[in-house]
């Protein structure tokens, strides 16, 4: 045996060589590429950190500009927000027929209706400028044109912001300016016309008071009017005006006072007037 091994001495410590090298290349190739990784791995987490850092400053400042945003939005104390309003309708002789938040739910929006003139409307809606609210969606529709002025039947919405505080500035001048210059003309101003009379009839228009939603025909015979979900017949009473007849598109009412009779109109509203007519009229139950 020690004579094979000293006559393959120089083959076998070459194999060994050759082993020992193999296995030290193979060690320093995983090593380098383990170093690498780690190496990357590393670099990779820094910038990891960094970005997360980031978005932390980021989260911050957007969490304070919302608060600061919905500091701006709304009112903190409802109570000064509706004496503000109160004193606003009571300096104008306005009185308030609703005012509620909006139907839709959205957050601190409120819905005003009354009647007014159109002098009474601009003066109100003026002084309304003068806190920190957004008028949206107003509508004006006739209500009583017998009187002089003419009644409107108004509503809008009213958006606070701040707290609904006061405020001050040239353009509140040059409105109340422009509100108080008279002989203004009336805008809204108009009248129905009786072709049957031929003259401007004068009775008051409760289109926008109520909702007529249809006319039909009871099993006697008899006409009949849905106003706001109720069914009424000719004789019955609409929170003190008689109905004394119902014609082919609108309903006709009175009321008696110690001045005189009053007459009313109630018709239906314009986006409902074919629909309603076409479906209703002379449908029987």
């Amino acid at each position: 045996m020690d004579a094979w091994v000293r006559k393959h001495q120089i083959l076998i410590l070459s194999s060994l060589y050759l082993v020992f090298s193999l296995l030290a290349a193979g060690y320093s190739v995983l090593y380098s590429t383990k170093k690498v990784y780690l190496d990357d791995l590393s670099v990779m987490s820094v910038r990891a950190q960094a970005v997360n850092e980031e978005m932390k400053k980021k989260i911050v400042a957007s969490k304070k500009k919302e608060k600061q945003d919905n500091e701006g939005i709304g009112i903190r104390y409802l109570p000064i927000f509706l004496a503000r309003i109160n004193e606003i309708a009571h300096n104008n002789d306005v009185i308030i027929r609703r005012f509620s938040p909006d139907k839709e739910g959205i957050l601190l929006k409120f819905d005003l209706d009354f009647t007014a003139d159109y002098a009474t409307f601009i003066r109100f809606t003026a002084e309304l400028e003068s806190l920190d609210i957004l008028l949206d969606n107003i509508q004006v529709h006739p209500y009583d044109a017998s009187k002089t002025p003419p009644l409107h039947a108004i509503s809008f919405s009213l958006i606070p912001q701040n707290n609904a505080e006061p405020i001050s500035g040239q353009r509140l001048d040059e409105l109340k300016k422009m509100v108080s210059a008279e002989n203004r003309r009336d805008p809204f101003q108009r009248f129905a016309y009786d072709a049957s009379r031929k003259v401007v009839n004068p009775s008051i228009d409760l289109t926008w008071i109520y909702k007529l939603e249809g006319l039909g025909v009871m099993e006697d015979d008899q006409p009949y009017a849905s106003i706001n979900r109720k069914r009424f017949r000719v004789g019955d009473d609409l929170d003190g005006r008689t109905i004394t007849s119902i014609g082919e598109d609108r309903v006709y009412l009175t009321k008696k006072d110690r001045n005189g009779v009053t007459e009313y109109e109630l018709g239906f509203r314009k986006s409902d007037k074919s629909e309603n007519k076409d479906n209703n009229v002379n449908k029987k139950k």
